[in-house]
């Protein structure tokens, strides 16, 4: 989706909102240790992706099928937090930015790491 300052600042705002509604109105949904990283905004402002990331992959991954269940209510709500003449239909998505970004520094300390020298052996004179 194409970034322009004001989808930028409506991507902000429903961010916020969508926190305070999983946080005070959608009671059912488990969230435990995910968080809301980020949401891209259509350029007509009718539809927005939600990305969700948290500590452990395979609950994140729960808590977004989870979202996608209640997106309905959690999109009636979210109608009622903000002031935009057309509330986006949302779209959750699991952000696996962060995984990425540790498996890629873990291969690349693998790479900085130097290999250890070979010890001289020793030659016995006799």
């Amino acid at each position: 989706m194409k970034k322009t300052r004001r989808t930028s600042r409506v991507g902000e705002m429903v961010r916020d909102a969508l926190v305070e509604v999983l946080r005070h109105d959608l009671k059912n949904v488990d969230m435990g240790f995910a968080s809301i990283t980020g949401v891209d905004v259509s350029p007509d402002l009718h539809f927005a992706r939600v990305y969700v990331s948290g500590l452990n992959e395979e609950q994140t991954r729960d808590a977004v099928e989870q979202l996608q269940h209640a997106r309905g209510a959690a999109r009636r709500f979210l109608g009622q937090r903000i002031r935009l003449r057309y509330t986006p239909e949302l779209d959750f998505r699991y952000d696996d930015t962060a995984m990425r970004a540790s498996r890629i520094e873990s291969i690349l300390q693998d790479v900085a790491e130097p290999e250890p020298e070979p010890e001289p052996e020793d030659e016995d004179e006799s």
